[in-house]
């Protein structure tokens, strides 16, 4: 009852009269046309595409450019098929056109957002407001499979805002809490030394669900179960930002007593898919986003087979992704679930897996903080994180101009606030980051061997 009244009598004014937004409306949608059947979507996606397609054609001068140099033209296609063989869109081509892929349409608010980079290479981008809205509109609905919709009650083990904050954005990020009913722990400040800390809080707590970064939450329970304390079970758990193994899954669900529910998500779309209550594979947000899986060519890849993932997003009118490599690797074939949902599951997503850094102090710090911090280094082109001890950390960086001491001291007081005092810590600016033999760029390189390495050998509980 309270989480119905939280929802319609706080959360649905604040979002429609104080905010002007139609993310509910966008939200009862998607409830609706999650139960049409798959050709009935596909059609809807196809008809989203051609619209798509012709604006970018018509208001954004790269892919006119870049278009018409193919001989590429939107009314040629008739089939998603047909879409095939248009061009893939780089990181790399976003971030030298970013301005010529702007929509030229006069008087549409634009929302600028950053990437985290955990490819190594963080990005720059642009999306309007109705598409911000929709995309929060389908988290709504993946976070409702999992029990943990609008108003309910959540504990956040999530990575926190970064930079010295003023009363006003701590105002602000506590006033967010509150009406979305939850608490927000920083991941990035895990440690052993911490867990009665975060057991305490979530004990007092008492959510109905925990949404948490997969590699945070797993050296959590790990913790926990060594210290043999007992955590406050909530309904569910939703993770995101990595991949979750079998045995993570295995071991987190046990310790919290509670059923996982996995996200697939990127800050370019937010949600992309999420499991539904018969776990069998992630419902993709086919309303909002054609997800491909292609080779090193574009071309689809055979079922069964490994390939990079493409994204077009039918919703971004401000700066449309058309068929966007977003760096992430997933199993092709796209089955249907027992649920009776027409959204297509994605059969496996191989994702990145970014390793955890230890310090001597007994600090375990995700992966994830480095993205997460250095998105907001316009001067890093890419990074690579390096420990090959406990007791030293390498943040390599490739720059562009505008590096100076000002963001060298910036920098250096972030990564103190959060790997501490003990660890020695070298910045070294470098020409080149090499990729692995596949041709993948390691954002977090661990090579002293440590519990935090993810095989199930080195990590089950004994």
């Amino acid at each position: 009852m309270l989480t119905w009244l939280h929802r319609n009598f706080v959360l649905r004014p604040f979002e429609g009269m104080v905010k002007g937004r139609n993310t509910f409306r966008y939200w009862g949608e998607l409830e609706r046309t999650q139960w049409l059947s798959r050709t009935e979507l596909e059609y809807r996606q196809l008809e989203s595409l051609r619209r798509l397609l012709s604006h970018s054609y018509q208001n954004c001068p790269y892919y006119r450019c870049e278009w018409d140099r193919l001989g590429l033209k939107p009314n040629t296609v008739h089939t998603l098929a047909d879409f095939h063989d248009w061009p893939i869109l780089t990181k790399e081509a976003i971030r030298i056109n970013r301005a010529q892929m702007r929509s030229s349409v006069p008087g549409q608010q634009m929302i600028a957002k950053a990437t985290g980079g955990s490819s190594g290479a963080p990005l720059q981008f642009d999306l309007n407001l109705e598409s911000h809205e929709r995309r929060v509109a389908a988290t709504y609905r993946g976070y409702n499979w999992a029990g943990a919709g609008p108003g309910t009650k959540q504990f956040f083990l999530w990575g926190a805002a970064l930079g010295d904050r003023t009363w006003k954005q701590y105002a602000k990020d506590r006033l967010y809490d509150w009406l979305n009913r939850r608490i927000t722990i920083n991941s990035f400040e895990f440690s052993r030394a911490k867990v009665p800390e975060f057991n305490n809080r979530l004990n007092r707590f008492r959510p109905d669900v925990i949404v948490a970064y997969t590699n945070p939450l797993y050296a959590f329970a790990q913790s926990l179960e060594e210290l043999k304390q007992i955590p406050y079970s909530p309904r569910s758990i939703v993770v995101g930002a990595e991949k979750i193994y079998p045995f993570q899954r295995e071991l987190i669900e046990r310790v919290f007593r509670a059923p996982i529910f996995e996200t697939y998500g990127a800050r370019e779309f937010m949600i992309i898919g999420g499991e539904c209550d018969r776990h069998a594979g992630l419902h993709l947000t086919t309303e909002n986003l054609i997800v491909e899986v292609v080779d090193d060519q574009g071309h689809p890849t055979p079922d069964g087979e490994e390939g990079n993932v493409v994204i077009t997003d039918l919703t971004n009118y401000g700066m449309p992704f058309v068929r966007y490599i977003n760096g992430d690797r997933a199993v092709a074939g796209f089955t249907e679930c027992p649920c009776g949902r027409g959204l297509p599951l994605l059969r496996k997503v191989v994702g990145r897996q970014l390793d955890m850094i230890d310090t001597p102090d007994g600090r375990r710090v995700p992966g994830e903080f480095f993205p997460h911090l250095l998105k907001d280094f316009p001067a890093v082109e890419r990074f690579q994180v390096v420990q090959e001890s406990n007791s030293r950390v390498e943040i390599r960086l490739v720059l562009r101009p505008g590096w100076d001491d000002t963001s060298r001291i910036r920098l250096d007081a972030e990564l103190r606030k959060v790997l501490g005092s003990t660890i020695a810590i070298d910045v070294t600016p470098v020409a080149s980051i090499p990729l692995t033999a596949a041709g993948k760029l390691r954002v977090v390189v661990r090579t002293s061997g440590s519990a935090s390495e993810l095989t199930p050998s080195a990590n089950r509980t004994k």
